[in-house]
């Protein structure tokens, strides 16, 4: 199954709340999806109207919520098998916000599937990305440098550039393939210009190919470290969740 993934609901996980906001879409249509699900679309904003297609209950929490989904726990076995498509419409001028429209996402979500969460801070394991002890190898840059900041899949491997990227943004980045939460504590602030090379732990690598992983990659390539440690992260904790009245 192909998924795409836009980054239109994604508000900061420090709006999530529990109560359900007063803002809501004045038509919403949540529908199964027929079998068989090839392609799986995340909800995303098209002036005042939000619609995805074949999204789990799972998908839609997370991004309504503005979390991964490492970030949410509990709910109904089904919340990661049933797919829905969703439309869902709020009248009035000009185009919704990423906090309306995640409000309006999170108020459907309590109505129509009886959605009831709660957060927790737990202790998880973590990787935090530290210099290393021979010094960075980055290249000072500013806010408005030219260029991109981007993470390409190849067939050799991810390679990532930046031309004013953070190590905010580059732990980010590489929280996504650590296979855990990475945590900026290099203490460097500003914009740097850098280029990354690695690859996946679930992708097999080539007998000619000389890319290494992350670890390696990150240490050899920009003079940073990746430390094993646990740190407090933030979870969504699904209590109750029905599957979806009428339309």
């Amino acid at each position: 199954m192909v998924r795409i993934f836009f980054l239109g609901l994604l508000p900061a996980l420090a709006g999530l709340t529990a109560a359900q906001p007063a803002a809501s879409f004045d038509v919403a249509s949540i529908k199964l999806h027929p079998e068989p699900i090839t392609m799986s679309i995340d909800p995303m904003v098209r002036g005042r109207t939000v619609s995805g297609t074949a999204s789990t209950l799972l998908d839609l929490v997370t991004n309504a919520y503005g979390v991964k989904y490492d970030q949410v726990s509990g709910g109904p076995g089904w919340n990661k098998s049933d797919h829905y498509d969703v439309s869902a419409k709020s009248e009035g001028e000009g185009t919704l916000t990423k906090e309306q429209a995640q409000q309006m996402m999170q108020a459907l979500l309590a109505d129509r599937f009886q959605l009831k969460i709660h957060r927790e801070t737990k202790e998880v394991p973590i990787y935090a990305l530290v210099v290393g002890k021979n010094g960075p190898k980055l290249k000072p840059s500013t806010a408005g440098a030219p260029g991109n900041n981007f993470v390409r899949a190849g067939a050799t491997g991810l390679h990532m550039e930046a031309t004013q990227g953070t190590m905010e943004r580059l732990a980010t980045q590489l929280s996504g393939t650590a296979g855990r939460p990475v945590i900026d504590k290099t203490g460097l602030t500003g914009y740097y210009a850098y280029t990354l090379d690695w690859l996946p732990p679930n992708q097999a690598a080539a007998s000619t190919s000389d890319i290494p992983d992350v670890f390696t990659a990150v240490q050899e390539q920009l003079g940073l470290k990746l430390e094993p440690t646990t740190g407090p992260r933030e979870m969504l904790i699904i209590d109750r969740a029905e599957k979806p009245s009428g339309n």
